[in-house]
């Protein structure tokens, strides 16, 4: 796949600053089916792994790795919403994953806009990606919330990153390219397609600085044991006052 979307808005640097200071636990989740449901203008859509996982390439149709990763990061998301329902229109998408597989599933197949949807900003090059770069951040527009999913290692086969590199730079040889082709890349579609799917994503709540200017922050562990989710205001300066704080549990005696 060629590299199309656009590089990330001024926002997504804050959300990876932050990310990186407080997160929350990070929880890896089973997926048992092959469906997720995205809701839009009062309507639900269920779209099946199996009818938007090809793509078309020289001729050839195969299953586009890119979109599968998409898919399954947005069914971890899923598991955040009491109804399983994705709001479409209410959540904002950053990527480090700079392929066009996340603008085809998510643009083209299931409707965002192109506005919210970005790579972050100085994300890795598409033909000098890792297992690092599989992540994704998901930002409820209504809330503030916003969560990280981001692909184990184990969800693609070992050196499967380090052929991918020299086939699409050009640099491997005929024996690596045929390895790649026939050995690594149909593992790693099998991982992918796996049902059920364990322990290959982890998900959990960032930190995220909204264009309110309130600072989410999904936990902070107090002396004592107690943990909170709270929200600061920012009042300019990079000075944050509470604004609010509830109580997420509390350390057993």
């Amino acid at each position: 796949m060629k590299k199309g979307m656009r590089m990330g808005w001024m926002m997504a640097m804050a959300l990876l600053a932050l990310a990186s200071l407080v997160t929350g636990t990070a929880f890896a989740d089973t997926i048992t089916t092959n469906q997720v449901i995205v809701k839009a203008g009062g309507a639900e859509t269920t779209f099946d792994l199996d009818k938007v996982k090809l793509e078309v390439e020289n001729g050839t149709t195969k299953v586009c790795l890119c979109k599968c990763l998409c898919f399954r990061a947005l069914q971890l998301l899923a598991t955040r919403f009491g109804d399983g329902a994705i709001p479409r229109d209410d959540i904002q998408i950053y990527t480090g994953w700079t392929t066009d597989g996340a603008e085809e599933l998510f643009v083209e197949t299931m409707g965002w806009t192109h506005e919210d949807l970005a790579f972050m900003k100085g994300a890795t090059d598409a033909t000098q990606l890792t297992i690092e770069d599989a992540y994704f951040f998901f930002i409820q527009k209504t809330t503030g919330k916003a969560w990280k999913v981001q692909a184990r290692a184990d969800l693609y086969p070992k050196e499967f990153f380090t052929y991918r590199t020299l086939a699409q730079s050009g640099q491997a040889t005929d024996a690596q390219k045929s390895f790649f082709q026939k050995a690594l890349r149909p593992q790693a579609e099998a991982n992918m397609q796996a049902l059920p799917l364990i322990d290959k994503f982890d998900i959990q709540g960032v930190a995220f600085f909204g264009q309110d200017e309130v600072l989410r922050i999904p936990m902070v562990i107090l002396s004592g044991g107690a943990a909170y989710e709270a929200n600061l205001n920012h009042t300019g300066n990079y000075v944050f006052e509470l604004r609010d704080a509830v109580l997420f549990r509390r350390k057993a005696l």
